[in-house]
Protein backbone atom coordinates (compact mmCIF):
# COMPACT_ATOMS: atom_id res chain seq x y z
CA UNK A 1 0.00 0.00 0.00
CA UNK A 2 1.39 3.59 -0.89
CA UNK A 3 2.27 6.51 1.28
CA UNK A 4 -1.20 8.12 0.36
CA UNK A 5 -3.30 5.69 0.54
CA UNK A 6 -2.34 4.24 3.92
CA UNK A 7 -2.82 8.05 4.62
CA UNK A 8 -5.93 8.00 3.42
CA UNK A 9 -7.42 5.47 5.38
CA UNK A 10 -6.01 6.75 8.57
CA UNK A 11 -7.91 10.21 7.51
CA UNK A 12 -11.52 8.40 6.88
CA UNK A 13 -10.64 6.78 9.75
CA UNK A 14 -10.37 10.13 11.78
CA UNK A 15 -13.29 11.65 9.60
CA UNK A 16 -15.46 8.54 10.81
CA UNK A 17 -14.01 9.22 14.47
CA UNK A 18 -15.00 12.77 14.35
CA UNK A 19 -18.04 12.11 13.34
CA UNK A 20 -19.12 9.58 15.55
CA UNK A 21 -17.91 11.47 17.97
CA UNK A 22 -19.96 14.59 16.82
CA UNK A 23 -23.35 12.29 16.59
CA UNK A 24 -22.50 10.72 19.98
CA UNK A 25 -21.97 14.18 21.74
CA UNK A 26 -25.36 15.24 19.34
CA UNK A 27 -27.43 12.58 20.61
CA UNK A 28 -25.98 12.88 24.15
CA UNK A 29 -26.33 16.75 24.19
CA UNK A 30 -29.99 16.22 23.73
CA UNK A 31 -30.84 13.71 26.20
CA UNK A 32 -28.40 13.91 28.88
CA UNK A 33 -27.32 17.72 30.57
CA UNK A 34 -23.84 19.48 30.12
CA UNK A 35 -22.48 18.09 33.60
CA UNK A 36 -23.43 15.01 32.90
CA UNK A 37 -21.06 15.27 29.38
CA UNK A 38 -18.52 16.94 31.70
CA UNK A 39 -18.41 13.89 33.87
CA UNK A 40 -18.26 11.97 30.80
CA UNK A 41 -15.28 14.24 29.06
CA UNK A 42 -13.22 13.57 32.77
CA UNK A 43 -13.15 10.07 32.51
CA UNK A 44 -12.34 9.62 28.92
CA UNK A 45 -9.50 12.37 29.52
CA UNK A 46 -8.38 10.75 32.29
CA UNK A 47 -7.89 7.35 30.87
CA UNK A 48 -6.56 9.14 28.24
CA UNK A 49 -3.60 10.07 30.36
CA UNK A 50 -3.17 6.88 32.03
CA UNK A 51 -3.03 5.42 28.93
CA UNK A 52 -0.48 7.53 28.05
CA UNK A 53 2.21 7.13 30.99
CA UNK A 54 1.67 3.33 30.55
CA UNK A 55 2.74 3.25 26.55
CA UNK A 56 6.32 4.22 26.99
CA UNK A 57 6.69 5.22 23.26
CA UNK A 58 6.41 1.46 22.19
CA UNK A 59 3.71 2.49 19.44
CA UNK A 60 5.88 4.82 17.74
CA UNK A 61 9.06 2.57 18.95
CA UNK A 62 7.44 0.02 16.65
CA UNK A 63 6.43 2.54 14.03
CA UNK A 64 10.18 3.88 13.44
CA UNK A 65 11.95 0.30 14.15
CA UNK A 66 9.71 -2.06 12.18
CA UNK A 67 10.15 -0.38 8.71
CA UNK A 68 13.55 1.02 9.47
CA UNK A 69 14.72 -3.15 9.97
CA UNK A 70 12.01 -5.08 8.17
CA UNK A 71 12.31 -6.89 11.75
CA UNK A 72 8.57 -8.38 13.15
CA UNK A 73 9.99 -8.98 16.49
CA UNK A 74 10.34 -5.85 17.31
CA UNK A 75 6.30 -5.46 16.98
CA UNK A 76 6.20 -8.54 19.23
CA UNK A 77 8.30 -7.26 22.16
CA UNK A 78 6.13 -4.67 22.23
CA UNK A 79 3.00 -6.28 22.08
CA UNK A 80 4.50 -8.46 25.05
CA UNK A 81 5.43 -5.22 27.20
CA UNK A 82 2.18 -3.08 26.59
CA UNK A 83 0.58 -6.09 27.33
CA UNK A 84 1.83 -6.56 30.65
CA UNK A 85 1.72 -3.03 31.79
CA UNK A 86 -1.68 -2.35 30.61
CA UNK A 87 -3.01 -6.17 32.64
CA UNK A 88 -1.11 -4.72 35.66
CA UNK A 89 -2.98 -0.80 35.19
CA UNK A 90 -6.52 -2.76 34.74
CA UNK A 91 -5.81 -5.15 38.60
CA UNK A 92 -5.13 -0.84 39.87
CA UNK A 93 -7.71 0.98 38.51
CA UNK A 94 -10.70 -1.87 39.80
CA UNK A 95 -12.19 0.44 42.15
CA UNK A 96 -13.35 2.02 38.75
CA UNK A 97 -13.93 -0.54 36.41
CA UNK A 98 -15.05 1.75 33.41
CA UNK A 99 -10.87 3.24 33.65
CA UNK A 100 -9.60 -0.28 33.76
CA UNK A 101 -11.55 -0.81 30.42
CA UNK A 102 -10.56 1.80 28.47
CA UNK A 103 -6.95 1.99 29.48
CA UNK A 104 -6.16 -1.87 28.39
CA UNK A 105 -8.33 -1.24 25.32
CA UNK A 106 -7.01 1.99 24.58
CA UNK A 107 -3.01 0.88 25.37
CA UNK A 108 -3.45 -2.20 23.00
CA UNK A 109 -5.18 -0.86 20.46
CA UNK A 110 -2.78 1.56 19.90
CA UNK A 111 0.42 -0.52 19.87
CA UNK A 112 -2.14 -2.70 16.98
CA UNK A 113 -2.31 0.36 15.08
CA UNK A 114 0.89 1.08 15.19
CA UNK A 115 2.12 -2.58 13.70
CA UNK A 116 -0.64 -1.62 11.04
CA UNK A 117 0.43 1.66 10.17
CA UNK A 118 4.40 0.35 10.13
CA UNK A 119 2.77 -2.37 7.23
CA UNK A 120 1.05 0.49 5.75
CA UNK A 121 -1.74 -1.15 6.00
CA UNK A 122 -4.21 0.59 7.39
CA UNK A 123 -7.57 -0.11 6.02
CA UNK A 124 -8.32 -2.67 8.78
CA UNK A 125 -7.83 0.57 11.54
CA UNK A 126 -10.93 2.16 8.90
CA UNK A 127 -12.84 -0.66 9.26
CA UNK A 128 -12.56 -0.87 13.18
CA UNK A 129 -13.43 3.19 13.39
CA UNK A 130 -16.44 2.88 11.04
CA UNK A 131 -18.35 -0.11 12.69
CA UNK A 132 -17.18 1.04 16.44
CA UNK A 133 -18.30 4.70 16.36
CA UNK A 134 -21.60 3.43 14.60
CA UNK A 135 -22.25 0.99 17.54
CA UNK A 136 -21.56 3.72 19.94
CA UNK A 137 -24.16 6.07 18.51
CA UNK A 138 -26.55 3.73 18.59
CA UNK A 139 -26.07 3.01 21.97
CA UNK A 140 -26.37 6.39 23.25
CA UNK A 141 -30.45 6.22 24.55
CA UNK A 142 -29.40 3.05 25.70
CA UNK A 143 -26.61 4.06 27.79
CA UNK A 144 -27.40 7.51 29.09
CA UNK A 145 -29.64 6.18 31.63
CA UNK A 146 -27.31 4.39 33.16
CA UNK A 147 -25.19 6.98 34.22
CA UNK A 148 -21.63 8.85 32.71
CA UNK A 149 -19.60 5.00 33.33
CA UNK A 150 -21.66 3.41 30.89
CA UNK A 151 -21.58 6.74 28.50
CA UNK A 152 -17.74 6.70 28.59
CA UNK A 153 -17.20 3.22 28.45
CA UNK A 154 -18.26 2.92 24.66
CA UNK A 155 -15.04 4.94 23.83
CA UNK A 156 -13.67 1.45 23.91
CA UNK A 157 -15.92 -0.55 21.50
CA UNK A 158 -13.55 0.84 18.07
CA UNK A 159 -10.74 -0.67 19.86
CA UNK A 160 -11.94 -3.48 20.92
CA UNK A 161 -12.75 -4.58 17.37
CA UNK A 162 -9.48 -3.44 16.65
CA UNK A 163 -8.27 -5.64 18.60
CA UNK A 164 -9.72 -8.16 18.08
CA UNK A 165 -9.13 -8.30 14.39
CA UNK A 166 -5.52 -7.56 14.55
CA UNK A 167 -5.34 -10.47 16.68
CA UNK A 168 -5.44 -12.65 13.65
CA UNK A 169 -2.48 -11.25 12.03
CA UNK A 170 0.00 -13.33 13.14
CA UNK A 171 1.62 -10.72 16.29
CA UNK A 172 2.57 -13.18 19.28
CA UNK A 173 4.17 -11.53 22.09
CA UNK A 174 7.09 -12.15 22.52
CA UNK A 175 10.06 -10.64 25.06
CA UNK A 176 12.15 -9.43 22.88
CA UNK A 177 14.23 -6.13 21.66
CA UNK A 178 13.76 -4.08 25.03
CA UNK A 179 17.83 -2.70 24.55
CA UNK A 180 16.23 -1.35 21.02
CA UNK A 181 12.48 -0.49 21.90
CA UNK A 182 13.42 1.00 25.52
CA UNK A 183 15.64 4.57 24.04
CA UNK A 184 13.58 4.74 20.32
CA UNK A 185 10.23 4.37 22.90
CA UNK A 186 11.29 6.74 25.76
CA UNK A 187 12.24 9.57 23.44
CA UNK A 188 9.37 10.26 22.65
CA UNK A 189 7.08 8.62 25.31
CA UNK A 190 8.05 10.93 27.79
CA UNK A 191 7.26 14.45 25.49
CA UNK A 192 4.14 12.57 25.03
CA UNK A 193 3.34 12.35 28.58
CA UNK A 194 3.84 16.06 28.73
CA UNK A 195 1.48 16.94 25.57
CA UNK A 196 -1.14 14.50 26.40
CA UNK A 197 -1.34 16.56 29.60
CA UNK A 198 -1.08 19.51 27.94
CA UNK A 199 -4.30 18.11 26.09
CA UNK A 200 -6.41 16.33 28.20
CA UNK A 201 -5.14 17.91 32.13
CA UNK A 202 -7.28 20.73 30.53
CA UNK A 203 -10.55 18.49 30.86
CA UNK A 204 -9.48 17.39 34.38
CA UNK A 205 -8.48 20.49 35.66
CA UNK A 206 -11.51 22.63 34.07
CA UNK A 207 -13.74 19.19 35.77
CA UNK A 208 -11.73 19.78 39.33
CA UNK A 209 -11.35 23.11 39.47
CA UNK A 210 -14.03 24.85 37.57
CA UNK A 211 -17.35 22.87 36.90
CA UNK A 212 -18.38 19.45 34.58
CA UNK A 213 -19.79 22.09 32.43
CA UNK A 214 -16.63 23.80 31.68
CA UNK A 215 -14.98 20.40 30.98
CA UNK A 216 -17.74 19.56 28.44
CA UNK A 217 -16.97 23.03 27.11
CA UNK A 218 -13.16 22.46 26.79
CA UNK A 219 -13.64 19.04 25.83
CA UNK A 220 -16.09 19.72 22.44
CA UNK A 221 -13.80 22.84 21.64
CA UNK A 222 -10.60 20.38 21.05
CA UNK A 223 -12.89 17.16 19.14
CA UNK A 224 -13.87 20.34 16.58
CA UNK A 225 -10.60 22.02 16.41
CA UNK A 226 -8.73 18.50 15.68
CA UNK A 227 -12.02 17.59 13.02
CA UNK A 228 -10.87 20.94 11.58
CA UNK A 229 -7.10 19.70 10.71
CA UNK A 230 -7.47 16.00 10.60
CA UNK A 231 -7.90 15.91 6.32
CA UNK A 232 -3.95 15.93 6.97
CA UNK A 233 -3.44 12.84 8.01
CA UNK A 234 -3.80 11.39 4.27
CA UNK A 235 -0.19 13.30 4.03
CA UNK A 236 0.98 12.42 7.60
CA UNK A 237 -0.73 9.81 8.76
CA UNK A 238 1.94 7.41 8.19
CA UNK A 239 5.03 9.70 8.04
CA UNK A 240 7.10 8.33 10.46
CA UNK A 241 7.60 4.72 9.20
CA UNK A 242 7.60 6.66 5.12
CA UNK A 243 10.96 8.94 6.75
CA UNK A 244 11.86 5.86 8.62
CA UNK A 245 12.37 3.89 5.30
CA UNK A 246 13.43 6.58 3.06
CA UNK A 247 17.21 7.96 2.41
CA UNK A 248 15.78 11.67 1.55
CA UNK A 249 14.11 12.29 4.56
CA UNK A 250 14.53 16.51 4.50
CA UNK A 251 13.09 17.21 1.15
CA UNK A 252 10.01 14.00 1.68
CA UNK A 253 9.39 15.97 4.68
CA UNK A 254 9.07 19.72 3.17
CA UNK A 255 6.99 18.08 1.22
CA UNK A 256 4.40 16.21 3.46
CA UNK A 257 4.47 20.08 5.32
CA UNK A 258 3.90 21.13 2.84
CA UNK A 259 0.89 19.45 1.54
CA UNK A 260 -0.52 19.25 5.15
CA UNK A 261 -0.51 23.04 5.42
CA UNK A 262 -2.58 23.24 2.19
CA UNK A 263 -5.12 20.65 2.82
CA UNK A 264 -5.68 22.33 6.29
CA UNK A 265 -5.77 26.31 5.60
CA UNK A 266 -9.10 26.53 4.25
CA UNK A 267 -10.77 24.18 6.79
CA UNK A 268 -9.26 26.03 9.72
CA UNK A 269 -10.40 29.31 8.79
CA UNK A 270 -13.77 27.82 7.91
CA UNK A 271 -13.43 26.61 11.87
CA UNK A 272 -11.78 29.98 13.04
CA UNK A 273 -14.40 32.43 11.52
CA UNK A 274 -17.60 30.44 11.37
CA UNK A 275 -17.28 27.84 14.17
CA UNK A 276 -20.51 29.19 16.32
CA UNK A 277 -22.71 28.05 13.20
CA UNK A 278 -21.25 24.61 13.70
CA UNK A 279 -21.38 24.84 17.87
CA UNK A 280 -24.98 25.80 17.50
CA UNK A 281 -26.04 22.76 16.00
CA UNK A 282 -25.02 20.75 19.10
CA UNK A 283 -26.92 23.44 21.20
CA UNK A 284 -27.16 27.04 21.70
CA UNK A 285 -25.25 26.44 25.18
CA UNK A 286 -22.48 25.52 23.18
CA UNK A 287 -22.29 28.54 20.99
CA UNK A 288 -19.73 29.86 23.82
CA UNK A 289 -17.07 27.92 23.13
CA UNK A 290 -16.75 29.45 20.09
CA UNK A 291 -13.56 31.45 20.99
CA UNK A 292 -12.11 28.31 22.56
CA UNK A 293 -12.23 26.72 19.41
CA UNK A 294 -10.74 29.49 17.37
CA UNK A 295 -7.74 29.40 19.27
CA UNK A 296 -7.40 25.37 19.76
CA UNK A 297 -7.51 25.32 16.17
CA UNK A 298 -4.79 28.02 15.36
CA UNK A 299 -2.94 25.86 17.77
CA UNK A 300 -3.18 22.63 15.77
CA UNK A 301 -1.91 24.40 12.58
CA UNK A 302 1.15 24.94 14.40
CA UNK A 303 1.56 21.80 15.64
CA UNK A 304 1.18 20.78 12.19
CA UNK A 305 4.53 22.11 11.37
CA UNK A 306 6.28 21.40 14.58
CA UNK A 307 4.87 17.59 14.32
CA UNK A 308 6.45 17.34 11.12
CA UNK A 309 9.60 18.57 12.12
CA UNK A 310 9.97 16.04 15.15
CA UNK A 311 8.82 13.24 13.12
CA UNK A 312 12.22 14.09 10.85
CA UNK A 313 14.16 14.33 13.70
CA UNK A 314 12.70 11.08 15.10
CA UNK A 315 13.14 9.40 12.15
CA UNK A 316 16.82 10.58 11.79
CA UNK A 317 17.73 9.28 15.43
CA UNK A 318 17.64 12.02 17.21
CA UNK A 319 16.10 10.64 20.31
CA UNK A 320 17.78 12.80 23.06
CA UNK A 321 17.06 16.19 21.29
CA UNK A 322 12.96 15.30 20.65
CA UNK A 323 12.88 14.18 24.24
CA UNK A 324 14.43 17.34 25.37
CA UNK A 325 12.40 19.36 22.99
CA UNK A 326 9.40 17.58 23.33
CA UNK A 327 9.10 17.89 27.41
CA UNK A 328 10.79 21.49 27.26
CA UNK A 329 8.08 22.66 25.05
CA UNK A 330 4.95 20.76 25.79
CA UNK A 331 5.89 21.34 29.56
CA UNK A 332 4.31 25.13 28.85
CA UNK A 333 0.80 23.65 28.64
CA UNK A 334 0.38 21.67 32.07
CA UNK A 335 1.54 24.54 34.13
CA UNK A 336 -0.35 27.53 31.96
CA UNK A 337 -3.60 26.02 32.78
CA UNK A 338 -2.81 26.90 36.97
CA UNK A 339 -1.91 30.46 35.37
CA UNK A 340 -3.92 31.16 32.85
CA UNK A 341 -7.50 29.90 34.63
CA UNK A 342 -9.57 26.84 34.16
CA UNK A 343 -12.76 28.00 32.02
CA UNK A 344 -12.55 27.29 28.18
CA UNK A 345 -10.44 29.98 26.53
CA UNK A 346 -7.56 30.30 29.34
CA UNK A 347 -7.13 26.17 28.91
CA UNK A 348 -7.18 26.82 24.54
CA UNK A 349 -4.78 29.96 25.15
CA UNK A 350 -2.51 27.38 27.19
CA UNK A 351 -2.64 24.60 24.67
CA UNK A 352 -1.41 27.68 22.01
CA UNK A 353 1.22 29.11 23.84
CA UNK A 354 2.13 25.40 24.42
CA UNK A 355 2.43 24.63 20.41
CA UNK A 356 4.16 27.64 19.91
CA UNK A 357 6.78 26.34 22.15
CA UNK A 358 7.09 23.52 20.41
CA UNK A 359 7.08 25.01 17.10
CA UNK A 360 10.15 27.13 18.52
CA UNK A 361 12.05 24.25 19.54
CA UNK A 362 12.09 22.29 16.58
CA UNK A 363 12.58 25.80 14.14
CA UNK A 364 15.54 26.07 15.82
CA UNK A 365 16.75 22.41 15.59
CA UNK A 366 16.02 22.16 12.05
CA UNK A 367 16.29 25.54 11.28
CA UNK A 368 16.74 25.40 6.88
CA UNK A 369 13.92 23.15 7.07
CA UNK A 370 11.63 25.56 9.28
CA UNK A 371 12.72 28.76 6.96
CA UNK A 372 11.82 26.91 4.29
CA UNK A 373 8.35 26.27 5.78
CA UNK A 374 7.84 30.10 6.71
CA UNK A 375 7.99 31.13 3.19
CA UNK A 376 4.65 29.96 2.69
CA UNK A 377 3.15 31.97 5.20
CA UNK A 378 1.99 34.65 2.65
CA UNK A 379 0.50 32.38 0.26
CA UNK A 380 -1.13 30.03 3.02
CA UNK A 381 -2.91 33.67 4.49
CA UNK A 382 -3.38 34.72 1.09
CA UNK A 383 -5.46 31.41 -0.15
CA UNK A 384 -7.49 31.06 3.44
CA UNK A 385 -8.90 34.53 2.62
CA UNK A 386 -11.89 33.60 0.90
CA UNK A 387 -12.76 30.84 4.23
CA UNK A 388 -12.37 33.23 6.46
CA UNK A 389 -14.48 35.89 4.41
CA UNK A 390 -17.55 34.10 3.95
CA UNK A 391 -17.46 31.79 6.86
CA UNK A 392 -19.57 33.94 9.46
CA UNK A 393 -22.34 34.49 6.86
CA UNK A 394 -23.79 30.80 7.44
CA UNK A 395 -22.61 27.04 6.82
CA UNK A 396 -23.26 27.18 2.98
CA UNK A 397 -21.44 30.45 2.79
CA UNK A 398 -18.23 28.57 4.45
CA UNK A 399 -18.52 25.59 1.93
CA UNK A 400 -18.42 28.09 -1.20
CA UNK A 401 -15.37 29.58 0.68
CA UNK A 402 -13.85 26.17 1.37
CA UNK A 403 -14.13 25.54 -2.34
CA UNK A 404 -12.61 29.06 -3.26
CA UNK A 405 -9.83 28.61 -1.08
CA UNK A 406 -8.54 25.65 -2.50
CA UNK A 407 -8.78 26.52 -5.94
CA UNK A 408 -6.48 29.89 -4.60
CA UNK A 409 -3.79 27.42 -3.29
CA UNK A 410 -3.56 25.76 -6.45
CA UNK A 411 -3.63 29.02 -8.57
CA UNK A 412 -0.61 30.31 -5.71
CA UNK A 413 1.52 27.31 -6.66
CA UNK A 414 0.75 25.58 -2.74
CA UNK A 415 -0.45 22.68 -4.42
CA UNK A 416 0.78 21.14 -8.04
CA UNK A 417 -1.46 20.08 -10.98
CA UNK A 418 1.20 17.35 -10.90
CA UNK A 419 1.15 16.29 -6.72
CA UNK A 420 -2.97 16.49 -6.89
CA UNK A 421 -2.62 13.73 -9.58
CA UNK A 422 -0.37 11.90 -7.91
CA UNK A 423 -2.39 12.02 -4.69
CA UNK A 424 -5.96 10.94 -6.93
CA UNK A 425 -3.57 8.10 -8.84
CA UNK A 426 -2.92 6.85 -4.99
CA UNK A 427 -5.67 7.18 -3.56
CA UNK A 428 -8.35 6.64 -6.03
CA UNK A 429 -9.33 2.92 -7.75
CA UNK A 430 -8.22 3.43 -11.53
CA UNK A 431 -11.70 3.27 -12.92
CA UNK A 432 -12.64 6.33 -10.44
CA UNK A 433 -9.84 8.14 -11.10
CA UNK A 434 -9.64 8.03 -14.79
CA UNK A 435 -13.62 9.85 -15.01
CA UNK A 436 -12.57 12.08 -12.56
CA UNK A 437 -9.17 13.52 -14.14
CA UNK A 438 -10.21 15.12 -17.26
CA UNK A 439 -13.29 16.61 -15.02
CA UNK A 440 -10.60 17.85 -12.71
CA UNK A 441 -8.12 19.03 -15.49
CA UNK A 442 -11.18 21.26 -17.31
CA UNK A 443 -11.69 22.77 -13.81
CA UNK A 444 -7.78 23.62 -12.97
CA UNK A 445 -7.69 25.34 -16.98
CA UNK A 446 -9.93 27.78 -15.33
CA UNK A 447 -8.09 28.41 -12.35
CA UNK A 448 -4.22 28.34 -13.32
Amino acid sequence: MSLYRAGLWLYLSSVVGQLGGYLFWLAAAALASASALGEVAYLVSLSGIITSLLSLGLPSAVMHLYPATGDKRYAEGALAYTLALSLAAAAALAWRPVLSLLVVTGSLSALYSAYLQARLDTKLIFAATAVGQAIRVALVPILIPLGADALAASYAVPGLLLIAATAGKGLRPRLWGLRELAPAGVSVWAPGVVSVLGTNLGVVAAYHLAEAEAAGLVYIAQVLANAAVAPVTIVTGALLPYLSSATDKTPRALKAARLALAISAPLAAVVIAGGGHVLALLGKQYVQAHPALAVFTVGNMISIISGVLSTLAYAEGRYSATLAGGVLANAARALLYFALGTAPLGVAASFLIGSAAHLAYFSILKRHVAASLGGLAPRLLASSLPALALSPLGLIPAAGGAVLSYLLAVRLGLVSRGELADVARQVLPDSVYAKVAPLAARVLDLVT
